[in-house]
């Protein structure tokens, strides 16, 4: 199993940054989760994440 983080100024970037790891990942590899988060640094800005979790193409792991 495998976890990417992406994080962006907004979510226009995020959703871009995501399509571009998604497709760089191997094609063994299966999206099995999501997660979103917003982090207020101040305010007037946040910072948007998303945790993209994979299973690998040789993880026969279960969740």
């Amino acid at each position: 199993m495998k976890i990417k983080m992406v994080h962006a100024d907004n979510m226009e970037e995020l959703f871009a940054q995501v399509s571009e790891v998604d497709k760089a990942q191997d094609i063994d590899d299966e999206l099995i989760g999501t997660s979103i988060d917003f982090i207020k640094v101040s305010d007037s800005k946040m910072i948007y994440c998303e945790a993209l979790v994979y299973r690998t193409g040789d993880d026969d792991e279960n969740l």
